[in-house]
């Protein structure tokens, strides 16, 4: 039996430091410090200098850590990194996300994500997105390229607004269809 397991029939509080810990990681309260972990899901998990593959928790703090996949109700990141996202809510400080799903608000200082879905408020400072969709965004020296939002407050840059947005993936999808045309036309090597 590893130590993972003995903290899992112990019910205690798993704080874990090392290598990678083999299995599932399941309690209410984890905090994992410098480790690695496959799956962790509890309530409240932490994670310092660490990373996991999947993480589900109510309440998600990395700091200096990543994860591929997290869903949390609320997510707290501190230069570390996430693939993609699933969250109510969502603080960034310094940080790298690939993809969000923000069902609430989103706060983004000095962070960035190629792809940011909102249905609550972004707040901005120094921070930037590829692609932008949310209700109301409020910016301080921060840029997207493409951004769509209800509302805008603030300094933000953006390359294309809501119509360019639609222009350009207009336009992107009638050159894609027509690649893919052109290609079944040629002929097949034999």
């Amino acid at each position: 039996m590893d130590q993972a397991d003995d903290i899992l029939e112990m019910g205690e509080k798993p704080e874990l430091k090392g290598e990678i810990i083999p299995g599932d990681l399941s309690a209410q309260e984890v905090e994992i410090t410098q480790r690695g972990a496959h799956n962790v899901q509890g309530i409240n998990v932490t994670m310092r200098q660490a990373g996991a593959h999947t993480i589900i928790a109510e309440n998600l703090t990395i700091r200096q850590g990543g994860a591929l996949r997290a869903e949390a109700d609320h997510l707290e990141v501190t230069q570390g990194t996430l693939i993609a996202a699933k969250t109510k809510s969502v603080n960034l400080k310094t940080s790298k996300a690939g993809l969000i799903f923000a069902g609430g608000d989103t706060q983004m200082d000095q962070a960035g994500a190629p792809v940011l879905l909102s249905k609550g408020e972004v707040s901005m400072d120094q921070s930037g997105a590829l692609v932008m969709i949310s209700r109301k965004v409020k910016a301080n020296h921060s840029g997207a390229i493409f951004m769509i939002a209800q509302e805008v407050e603030g300094d933000i840059k953006t390359v294309f607004g809501p119509k360019e947005s639609l222009l350009f993936g207009a336009a992107a999808g009638i050159l894609t269809g027509l690649s893919f045309f052109l290609f079944r036309l040629l002929p097949r090597a034999k």
